[in-house]
């Protein structure tokens, strides 16, 4: 008999054991970045189908079943058998900045979102979530309960910090604003960073360390940002799409999409100025 849900602390268990094995299977395995396959718009790795499995055995040794959508095998229910209906939905991003991690660049997560549901999923129905970077800290959220990374309430007071910083993705973007472009001509007072790892930055923007993320690709899906979105929200910041729009579509049919983050109204709003 399967359980019916999923706590938190269960979550945080998953989420610590899956970076772990991921450590261990990088340090292990020399070919851990080998493509395997690939799709529309990117790759299958190694590394990134030895973390679906690595979920897979986490739920099993729990007795957990769920239906799992992720950036690698799709919408699927695990474990597969007839009779399994799951009651609740993890939607999962194996390894969130996946380049970052074949060039041996320590800015990569993983990420899980967990609804107490199997069907008509939005964001706003996400109860809880976890991105667990490689570095090991640990960013998470029950919706409601307020916003954490390793057990200290988001946002926190930044030390030191002299500059507004801004993540901007702009690369191969069909076009890109002309506001964008001004800002970041004239603006000698800011720092502009690209990580590589969106749902890191956008936890980076709940915690108060970047201002503002800002991505005008077209090329986000619901399951690169679902666990980091409720951990925004629940430091008390904003995620839209590029209009402005909160995220109203299901999670699994998020597709393709440009987005601003900020913990600021001030600064989304601004942000959002040079984008529409």
């Amino acid at each position: 008999m399967y359980k019916d849900k999923m706590e938190i602390n269960e979550l945080l268990e998953i989420s610590s054991e899956l970076r772990e094995s991921i450590r261990t299977y990088i340090s292990e395995n020399a070919d851990y970045g080998e493509v395997i396959a690939r799709r529309a718009r990117d790759v299958t790795r190694k590394i990134d189908m030895f973390a679906e499995r690595a979920l897979e055995k986490a739920l099993s040794s729990r007795g957990l079943c769920a239906r799992i959508i992720s950036e690698e095998l799709g919408d699927h229910i695990f474990p597969k058998g007839d009779g399994n209906e799951p009651k609740f939905t993890l939607i999962f991003d194996p390894i969130d900045g996946s380049t970052n991690a074949i060039l041996g660049i320590p800015f990569f997560c993983s990420s899980i979102a967990y609804l107490p549901k199997v069907e008509h999923l939005t964001f706003d129905d996400i109860q809880a979530s976890v991105v667990a970077t490689i570095q090991g800290r640990t960013y998470y959220a029950v919706k409601g309960g307020y916003a954490f990374v390793d057990g200290k309430k988001l946002p926190r007071k930044v030390k030191g910090k002299t500059k507004q910083v801004f993540s901007i993705y702009t690369y191969g973007a069909g076009s890109i604003p002309e506001g964008l472009i001004e800002f970041q001509k004239q603006n000698k007072n800011v720092v502009i960073r690209v990580l590589g790892s969106i749902a890191m930055e956008i936890c980076l923007v709940a915690e108060g360390v970047i201002d503002a993320a800002i991505d005008v690709r077209g090329l986000i899906s619901g399951y690169d940002i679902a666990g980091a979105v409720l951990i925004l929200n629940e430091a008390g910041g904003i995620l839209t799409d590029a209009e402005g729009k909160k995220l109203r579509e299901g999670v699994e049919k998020t597709q393709n999409i440009s987005l601003i983050a900020a913990l600021e109204p001030e600064i989304h709003k601004r942000m959002l100025s040079m984008v529409v």
